[in-house]
C-alpha cells in the first residue's frame, strides 16, 4: 500500500470515529416524546406507535392524570434528572367541556412557559370532538329522560361540542402567536369542515370515547407533526 493510500485509510477511520462519537449522521438521535393526556389518550397506546408504523427515531411515553389540571404531573416530568422528554403533547379530554374557558387558557399558557423554561418543546393538542347525532339507542334514552324530567344527552353533547370547538380554535390561535406546532386531533376525526362533530363510526358507543378505527386515523399525523419540529 502506498503512502497516499495509507493516509487516506487513516483519515477515513478518524472521520468515522468522530462521527460515531459525536452522535452525528452515523447515529440518529432517538427523540423521547411524552403524551400528557387522559382516558382518550390512554386507549391510543402511543407507546406502541413506532411498532405500528414501522418507524425508528422516536420513543413515546404516556402520562395520564384524570383531570383537566395537569400542573403536578407536568412539573414532575420537567423536573426529571433522567428520562426527560424532548417534547410533550399537552392533551385534554372532551369530558372536561364545557368548563371555565378563561381558566383553561391560563393553564395552557403556564404549561407552555414551564416547558420552555425547562428546555422541553410544548406541543398543544386540539381536543378530539364528540358526536352531535346520537344513535337510535341513545335517542330512545333521551326520550325516556324527557318523559321523567331528567337532563338529556342531547343538550349535554351540544354544549360539550361547542365548548371544545371554542377551545380548539383558541389553541390554534395561541400556538400561531407563540410560534408553536399543534397536534391537531380534531380534523381527522370530524365529519367535515363545516360539521366539526365526531364521525358516528369513530366512537365506542358513548359518543365520546374513541374506537380503534379513530386511533388508526390519528397514528399517521404524529410523525409529520414531530418532523416539523425536529427535521431530519
Amino acid at each position: 500500500m502506498s503512502l497516499c493510500e495509507t493516509a487516506a485509510s487513516l483519515l477515513f477511520v478518524l472521520c468515522a470515529s468522530f462521527i460515531f462519537a459525536s452522535g452525528g449522521y452515523a447515529v440518529e438521535k432517538q427523540r423521547h416524546i411524552v403524551l400528557l393526556g387522559a382516558s382518550v389518550g390512554e386507549a391510543w397506546r402511543i407507546e406502541d406507535l413506532p411498532k405500528r408504523l414501522g418507524i425508528q427515531g422516536y420513543r413515546f411515553e404516556y402520562v395520564g392524570p384524570y383531570e383537566f389540571d395537569k400542573s403536578v404531573p407536568l412539573r414532575e416530568i420537567l423536573g426529571r434528572t433522567s428520562n426527560k422528554p424532548d417534547a410533550i403533547f399537552i392533551k385534554e379530554c372532551a369530558a372536561y367541556f364545557p368548563g371555565d374557558f378563561s381558566a383553561y387558557q391560563e393553564y395552557m399558557k403556564n404549561w407552555v412557559a414551564q416547558c420552555r423554561q425547562a428546555g422541553v418543546v410544548p406541543i398543544p393538542t386540539t381536543v378530539a370532538p364528540v358526536i352531535r347525532d346520537r344513535s337510535l339507542k341513545m335517542k330512545l334514552k333521551d326520550f325516556i329522560k324527557k318523559l321523567i324530567g331528567r337532563p338529556t344527552g342531547e343538550s349535554r353533547f351540544e354544549s360539550r361540542l361547542a365548548g371544545l370547538i371554542q377551545y380548539n380554535d383558541w389553541i390554534k390561535s395561541f400556538a400561531q402567536k407563540e410560534g408553536l406546532t399543534v397536534l391537531d386531533l380534531e380534523t381527522p376525526l370530524r365529519v367535515s369542515n363545516t360539521d366539526r362533530s365526531l364521525r358516528l363510526d369513530l366512537h365506542r358507543g358513548d359518543g365520546l370515547h374513541l374506537n380503534e378505527k379513530a386511533y388508526a386515523l390519528l397514528d399517521p399525523i404524529v410523525i409529520p407533526t414531530l418532523e416539523s419540529i425536529f427535521p431530519k
